[in-house]
């Protein structure tokens, strides 16, 4: 048998007021791993018993109080944490191999010379449509060690998801909030989520609660009105976001990025995707110039898709989201150089070759009304903000003021 606890347990119970308990956590393997995953019920089955310095005589007492195949740990605080670990057999505790898990070292270990371990343990990010993209964005993310994390989806998973789905057939009939959630609880010991079952379209409220103190939003929505609705609710607060779609049958896909105040928001990205692709889109089976229609956003990314595809693109979504994340702060990985990026597994359309990334820089557009409303209205209305605001505060006067019986004067 081979056992695991995290080290913090170890501590746990070295704090404790009591010198024994139980062990709660998890079988494998027809019983060759013992997880032991905490003290208390809620940690998962009964696996046996922990004490405080047991020598050998006290450990033969343990006997009694243990069923068959059951472990028990004995702990020791000098000159250092330390536990050794037993399992009953023949009514005999006979020595067995234990790991003590480091969660916050161990867990970050791999990430060293890349950035800081625990750069990112204070982050929040929300996470909002948990489909093929978002639900493998918020698993890369966790990885990356990401503290605190929104997931954000209404639907629950369905048997058609499952192919491109992080989540598996144990999750179906579930919200795909709460598979994800204990998808991340499961891989990474550091994360803490919070979820919401809710369509940010119907309920505007649910969205300016998810985005209230976020690091990062990262919108995987499929419908080009809930990106807006983000990008509204982001922009105005200094939120950054990041947006990614699959193309049709996944052939490519693109993600952008906005950091606000500076640089374009997702109002001057779509306007630059009308100039850039805005003749009427071609049959769904021809990739040729035209196709990335923005009015066709949604039916793009409906269209089915080998998972692997659809992978690469969240993969990349996951990665400019990490990147955004880790604005200054020391890291070896290389910047992205614009703010929008076109990847396309197959050749065709505007990719000369499979497997091609492009990069196009989004300008800020000087006349958009969410990122750069001065400018809208001086454009539109030919008058500064305040001065807008002024002759508006005057007509709405006038209209209060004004006898309704009065006749109309022309």
């Amino acid at each position: 048998m081979f056992v695991t606890i995290p080290d913090s347990l170890i501590q746990e119970a070295l704090r404790s007021p009591h010198s024994a308990g139980a062990l709660y956590g998890r079988l494998r393997d027809e019983g060759d791993v013992a997880q032991v995953r905490g003290l208390d019920p809620d940690s998962g089955d009964e696996l046996g018993r922990w004490g405080i310095g047991a020598p050998p005589d006290e450990i033969a007492r343990a006997i009694p109080e243990l069923g068959a195949g059951h472990i028990f740990i004995s702990l020791s605080a000098e000159p250092h944490p330390a536990a050794q670990a037993y399992r009953l057999e023949n009514q005999q505790l006979q020595p067995v191999q234990i790991d003590i898990i480091r969660l916050q070292a161990d867990y970050t270990a791999r990430m060293n010379g890349l950035f800081e371990p625990g750069a990112l343990a204070d982050a929040r990010v929300a996470v909002i449509g948990l489909g093929s993209g978002g639900s493998v964005v918020a698993a890369q993310l966790a990885r990356c060690g990401v503290g605190h994390m929104r997931l954000v989806d209404p639907d629950r998973l369905e048997t058609h998801n499952i192919a491109r789905h992080v989540c598996g057939l144990r999750d179906i009939g579930r919200y795909k909030t709460r598979a994800v959630r204990d998808l991340l609880r499961d891989i990474s010991p550091l994360v803490a989520v919070e979820t919401y079952e809710a369509d940010i379209l119907a309920r505007p409220e649910i969205l300016a609660e998810v985005v209230a103190g976020c690091d990062l939003v990262v919108a995987a929505t499929d419908t080009e009105e809930s990106k807006i609705a983000i990008n509204r609710a982001c922009w105005p607060l200094g939120i950054p976001a990041v947006y990614g779609a699959a193309y049709n049958r996944a052939f490519g896909g693109d993600i952008f990025r906005a950091l606000p105040p500076d640089g374009a928001c997702y109002d001057c990205f779509q306007q630059v995707v009308v100039e850039h692709f805005g003749s009427p889109p071609p049959a769904a089976s021809d990739f040729s110039p035209g196709y990335a229609d923005p009015s066709r956003m949604a039916d793009l990314i409906a269209e089915p898709g080998l998972a692997m595809d659809v992978g690469v693109i969240a993969l990349l979504l996951a990665r400019v989201a990490l990147m955004v994340l880790l604005r200054g702060q020391t890291t070896t990985l290389p910047e992205l150089p614009e703010n929008w990026l076109l990847f396309g597994n197959r050749a065709g359309w505007i990719f000369e070759k499979p497997l091609e990334s492009l990069f196009i820089d989004v300008p800020k557009r000087p006349d958009c009304p969410t990122c750069n409303y001065e400018g809208y209205v001086r454009e539109h209305l030919g008058m500064s903000a305040d001065e807008a605001r002024a002759a508006a505060e005057a007509l709405l006067a006038q209209l209060l003021t004004t006898d309704p019986q009065e006749p109309e004067h022309t």
